[in-house]
């Protein structure tokens, strides 16, 4: 359930430094513009680019940012806090259940809760999730090399030893 919280996470940093991204690229296109006025026509357009994206580009950014915070903290309260139903949610975070309950259908639909189940109320672990299978890496008895399986046996291309399943550590 930690992937849950590093992919939201991942996805709040990303926002973060775009948002930071438009708003230095506001805070350059304005002196790109008044030195380059009638000297360098293609940098001034430059600044004028930056201007406008920023001035128009920042306050949107950085509300897109704000709105993943908010469902980066409901998923931490889930997943790190155990937290289950709207209520407590709403009572832990001091938001109204309506809000906790938009929050989560955003994170569901963004696949941040994976492996839960949401009733519109509480959420439960998905018990019918497709078992996640463990790799167990074998390895050599004389070298420590990895393992590749033959058949019902395991040979070891560096040492060059075969190992029935019963011999392997």
């Amino acid at each position: 359930m930690k992937d849950n919280l590093k992919r939201v996470k991942k996805d709040v940093n990303k926002m973060l430094i775009i948002s930071i991204v438009a708003s230095v690229l506001f805070v350059v296109g304005i002196p790109l513009i008044a030195m380059f006025a009638g000297k360098n026509w293609i940098v001034m357009t430059i600044g004028i680019v930056f201007v406008v994206f920023g001035f128009y580009g920042s306050p949107m950014l950085w509300l897109s940012y704000a709105g993943k915070r908010k469902t980066k903290r409901v998923v931490e309260v889930i997943v790190e806090e155990n937290l289950m139903t709207n209520a407590e949610i709403a009572q832990q975070l001091s938001m109204n259940e309506k809000d906790v309950k938009n929050e989560i259908y955003k994170a569901v639909n963004k696949k941040y809760l994976l492996g839960y189940l949401y009733d519109g109320t509480k959420l439960t672990m998905n018990d019918k999730q497709q078992p996640v299978q463990k790799l167990h890496i074998k390895k050599c008895n004389n070298c420590g090399g990895k393992l590749e399986q033959v058949g019902e046996s395991w040979h070891c291309p560096y040492c060059d030893m075969t190992f029935s399943k019963d011999e392997i550590k």
